[in-house]
């Protein structure tokens, strides 16, 4: 069964009676362990009870492929379902999964498949979700909004209260997946200490430090205002820390959304400031200046022109191509020759 987005966190922390297996892939690791996790505990009490709990790579089912079958179907010496984890599962072993997916009887232990990212064509996808007793959960890099929720939600639960430019300042300046984002409250909650509860953006600046000067917002900030050495240091950091070329280009995408769309509202009649002000999440304080001088400078022709090309580009790097590093790196030359002569012709 393939599980509506909105339908996910409920689904991982009560999975329905029917899924007997569970495939969790995608390219945000943090997310997927998350997922993990909490499908794991949906069923035992104790993630790292080793009696209840098995977990071995996929590779050790090219050696003795009856062993999934057999895991799923054994008793738990303590009573119970078991949960059995396979890592680094992939499309080669769709045959057997589908043997045992077939076998499989209510009751039985519950199975969770850890996976990559898998294209819309993996076999493995297509069975989980097509399967009346199995599920798909994608794990995608989240955007700011869901970056903000979770570290909202981390600091309540820790007990801290804290003003909502805080959160908004934080989660636009990390980078990475979800175990990325809860890093960085846990530092936050260092850095603070115990005897403050209440955390401000002035706490946020100085915690998150060299995280906010190497942003993908501040990358899509200096691409827009044609300041291409800026861009490519970023740019230049983001990638070589793992983050994936698609993801930097839909951030910029993202940004040229917003710019396109609040243009669009101006030329229909509406102040710079209204426009501004309907963009969800709203314009960081702080970038506000940079973002009202793209607005100024960029017309609506050249930022559809912009946005056609991250699309393009990005299809690229969907196409197998050898080197997405460098399609995404040619890109942001592009774009910020492009924002060079905007702001140029705006300061002439």
């Amino acid at each position: 069964m393939k599980i509506p987005p909105k339908n996910i966190d409920s689904f991982v922390k009560k999975p329905s009676a029917e899924a007997l297996a569970v495939l969790v892939y995608g390219p945000d690791e943090g997310l997927i362990r998350e997922r993990l996790d909490l499908l794991t505990k949906s069923v035992v009490a104790d993630i790292r009870d080793p009696f209840n709990v098995v977990e071995f790579s996929a590779d050790e089912l090219d050696d003795n492929p009856s062993r999934l079958l057999d895991e799923a179907q054994s008793i738990s010496m303590l009573g119970g379902r078991r949960v059995i984890r396979v890592r680094d599962a992939e499309d080669g072993m769709e045959g057997n999964i589908k043997s045992v997916l077939a076998a499989l009887r209510t009751g039985d232990n519950f199975i969770l498949l850890e996976a990559g990212e898998l294209s819309p064509r993996s076999k493995l996808r297509d069975l989980f979700e097509k399967a009346e007793n199995a599920a798909a959960v994608p794990c995608y890099v989240e955007d700011e909004r869901d970056i903000g929720r979770v570290i909202g939600d981390a600091l309540r639960t820790a007990g801290f209260s804290f003003s909502s430019d805080a959160v908004v300042y934080m989660a636009a300046n990390v980078t990475g997946d979800r175990a990325v984002a809860r890093s960085e409250v846990e530092k936050l909650i260092t850095y603070i200490g115990k005897d403050k509860k209440n955390i401000t953006l002035e706490d946020v600046i100085a915690c998150v430090g060299n995280s906010a000067a190497l942003s993908l917002d501040d990358l899509a900030r200096y691409v827009a205002s044609g300041q291409f050495a800026e861009a490519d240091r970023i740019l230049t950091y983001v990638l070589s820390e793992g983050l994936p070329a698609v993801t930097v280009l839909r951030n910029l995408q993202n940004h040229f959304m917003r710019l396109h769309i609040t243009k669009s509202r101006m030329q229909k009649g509406e102040s710079m400031d209204a426009a501004m002000m309907k963009l969800r999440p709203a314009v960081f304080f702080k970038v506000k200046p940079a973002f009202e001088a793209q607005l100024n400078g960029w017309s609506l022709g050249q930022m559809e022109q912009a946005l056609a090309l991250l699309t393009g580009v990005e299809a690229k790097c969907k196409q197998n191509a050898n080197d997405p590093a460098t399609l995404c790196s040619r890109a942001v030359l592009s774009l910020s020759q492009l924002g060079a002569k905007a702001t140029g012709r705006r300061r002439a």
